[in-house]
């Protein structure tokens, strides 16, 4: 059965609309203006989980009344930056970083942070190993592996089953770069595929028969996107890019479809003039785009930011 969440959100619906593009069918405006969210996931009831970049918490937005109740308090599990979340089954999965804007900042070192998904209650912390600077985003693979970028160096950890601590899965010069790399994560069809922010570009990594890192393919991209951020997987090839749009004042962003065959990723945009959106996450035909107004926290020229939201945007029938 599809599940969407629009009739439940109808209030406040976003009116304007973009001549061949889809807008925002309704919108959720978090209640606390210094949330500054930046990941979001949701689990199999349709709950959503949105992290936050300057309070380091967790919260959960109820499918049935709307309501934004607590899941991890501020620093629970030694989180200090919230950036990219991933619900797993029973496990919640949190990178937490310290790009030294939030109100925890200096607290405690970047790793990848677990909950229990019914309770909220710690279930692992697993800092990055051997200089790691910046956990970013989080894919699962199907062996139940769970990757995480780092922006800051040009890798990619993992998680194995069981394992008490991250290995490294990749550590490539291919990615290195100034400012964000890495970024957006997800599995699709026997590959890897991330997102690089400061390029915007996307690449595939293949996946050996032994669950490890092999072949980068560098994707020819049919349209130029400026901050590559959040990835998230459709199947049969098809993706959603968030374009974050940059960290400058005035800066905007977009919701694109991407479809990849043969080394090149057909870009299609959804939706566009976003106010500088970080990621999103998919239940039925809808997406849950979060607008982190990034920009309101790295550039001091910026001002202080208009109210946060989540966007959902029902998606064209090419990406349902």
């Amino acid at each position: 059965m599809t599940l969407s969440l629009k009739p439940l959100l109808l209030a406040g619906a976003l009116a304007a609309t973009l001549p061949a593009l889809a807008m925002a069918d309704a919108r959720i405006t978090l209640p606390d203006a210094a949330f500054a969210p930046e990941g979001i996931s949701h689990d199999t009831s349709g709950t959503l989980y949105v992290g936050s970049l300057t309070q380091g918490r967790i919260v959960k937005i109820s499918a049935k009344t709307e309501d934004v109740t607590e899941f991890a308090a501020a620093g629970a599990n030694g989180l200090v930056t919230v950036v990219g979340l991933h619900v797993e089954g029973d496990q919640t999965f949190a990178c937490s970083s310290d790009p030294g804007i939030g109100a925890l900042t200096g607290t405690a070192a970047p790793a990848l942070v677990a909950f229990n998904t019914e309770t909220g209650a710690p279930a692992g912390r697993y800092p990055l190993p051997e200089g790691g600077m910046f956990c970013n985003d989080i894919a699962a693979l199907p062996d139940g592996t769970i990757l995480a970028t780092d922006s800051f160096v040009p890798r990619i950890y993992a998680l194995k089953p069981g394992a008490d601590q991250l290995e490294i899965w990749l550590d490539d010069s291919h990615f290195v770069g100034e400012g964000f790399n890495l970024n957006g994560i997800a599995y699709d069809n026997g590959a890897v595929f991330v997102a690089r922010y400061n390029t915007g570009t996307l690449h595939q990594i293949d996946v050996g028969a032994d669950g490890q890192a092999g072949q980068i393919t560098d994707l020819k991209m049919s349209a130029e996107i400026h901050g590559a951020d959040g990835l998230t997987a459709l199947g049969d090839g098809r993706f959603l890019i968030v374009e974050g749009g940059g960290l400058y004042a005035g800066a905007r962003g977009a919701l694109w479809g991407a479809t990849v065959f043969d080394g090149e990723a057909k870009l299609e945009a959804i939706a566009e003039d976003l106010n500088v959106p970080t990621t999103a996450t998919v239940i039925g035909e809808t997406a849950y785009v979060v607008e982190g107004q990034l920009d309101h926290l790295f550039d001091p020229d910026a001002g202080s930011p208009d109210p946060y939201r989540i966007l959902a945007i029902e998606l064209p029938e090419t990406f349902q």
